[in-house]
């Protein structure tokens, strides 16, 4: 704890860290609004579910792009287009969404909401580099963004849910479109986000470069982003099998309670390892804690511990990731490296749950979950490879 309060009392940090963690609620806000708003309009739960999937991408692309707009004109002036443009966009999706004839203007929508959606967090990870100077203090401030992260991924839906009578899914969006802009505006005008200035070189450097050292964390990323998707689908799956289908929040908020101690343990912590090591200590650990899933996903109350135990391996493996950066990331293309490999995670989770919904139809969940376990075998036995170089 006094690592973290020391965190806490570096100048220029606590508001945009509050600001950032604001600005990541609406995304479990979003995903919930969109599914329950396109349900509603149109009465296809498919189609709101494309809806979701849509924002996701949008997501994804926006972020890469932002990256690469923050490294030339700086966060100020990118957060402060994004921002307001992200509310703007929720207000075209309540209004084109009970009058299309078509879902394509909803869906639109949805992309562009997920196009603008300010890319905060990775603003915030790369003033965490600048603004902690120890290389020890360096690696808990990671960790405590990703603690923050998922403790705001995991009040998102909740907030959502108990908005969602008062307001209606309508009303849903237009509050998560409020707190993102916001939350986004108050960030860029933050003492240290107006500070931050790209270097001349941030916007010269060629980005076939920049990825390719970056291939290691790229590949493990859109592995983990596969096995994560493939989880989102087979744990509902598993729960309404069983009978259980309002136990599905539970069990993910589970995994997510499982990143956040985990997380929060290991920034308190000194690092006695190498943060490649770590990241492939908890890569087996998490694909040991697949196959004990596989194992017990017959019995809805071992999935909860199953779920726990893989989210434990989840925080430390994203703390890693965050930390390699520092290593395999030119300082020049830093907010670019980062943005790049958190889309690459959520474009693999987009993948990796249409994949889940075909295992799950044809053959069921127990087989969703045993491929999920094979399939982390796949990325540990990848990132023994390509990690060697890197660990120390």
């Amino acid at each position: 704890m006094r690592r973290y309060m020391r965190l806490l009392a570096t100048p220029h940090l606590l508001v945009p860290l509050v600001a950032t963690v604001i600005g990541a609620l609406p995304l479990g806000m979003f995903s919930l609004g969109i599914l329950f708003l396109l349900r509603s309009r149109t009465g296809s739960l498919a189609d709101a579910g494309l809806g979701t999937g849509t924002f996701t991408i949008g997501n994804a692309v926006g972020l890469c792009a932002q990256g690469w707009l923050i490294e030339r004109f700086g966060q100020t002036v990118v957060l402060m287009f994004t921002a307001p443009a992200c509310a703007a966009w929720t207000v075209v999706l309540v209004l084109v969404s009970p009058t299309a004839g078509s879902i394509a203007l909803a869906l639109t929508a949805c992309a562009g909401v997920g196009l603008v959606f300010p890319a905060t967090i990775g603003s915030m990870r790369v003033l965490l580099g600048e603004l902690v100077a120890e290389a020890a203090d360096r690696a808990a401030s990671y960790a405590l963004l990703a603690v923050l992260f998922q403790l705001a991924l995991l009040i998102g839906p909740v907030l959502a849910s108990a908005l969602l009578a008062p307001l209606g899914p309508g009303g849903v969006v237009l509050a998560a479109g409020g707190v993102t802009g916001t939350a986004g505006v108050s960030f860029a005008l933050t003492r240290a986000s107006r500070a931050w200035r790209p270097l001349v070189s941030r916007a010269r450097m060629p980005m076939r470069r920049s990825t390719r050292t970056l291939l290691p964390l790229l590949l493990i990323a859109a592995g983990m982003g596969i096995s994560t998707g493939i989880i989102w689908v087979a744990v509902p799956a598993a729960a309404l099998a069983h009978g259980h289908a309002a136990e599905s929040g539970p069990l993910m908020a589970m995994s997510s309670t499982g990143e956040i101690v985990s997380g929060f343990v290991i920034g308190a912590c000194s690092m006695r390892l190498s943060a490649g090591r770590y990241m492939l200590l908890f890569l087996a650990g998490d694909m040991a804690a697949a196959f004990f899933t596989a194992l017990v996903s017959v019995h809805v109350s071992w999935l909860f511990i199953a779920m726990l135990l893989s989210g434990a391996c989840i925080g430390p493996i994203a703390v890693a990731s965050s930390t390699l950066l520092d290593t395999l990331a030119s300082k020049s293309a830093l907010t670019r490296s980062y943005t790049l490999t958190v889309s690459i995670g959520l474009l693999g989770a987009s993948l990796g749950s249409t994949l889940g919904g075909t295992i799950v139809e044809s053959t069921g969940y127990r087989t969703a979950f045993a491929v999920n376990a094979f399939w982390l075998g796949v990325v540990l036995t990848v990132a023994l490879a390509i990690l060697r170089p890197v660990i120390r």
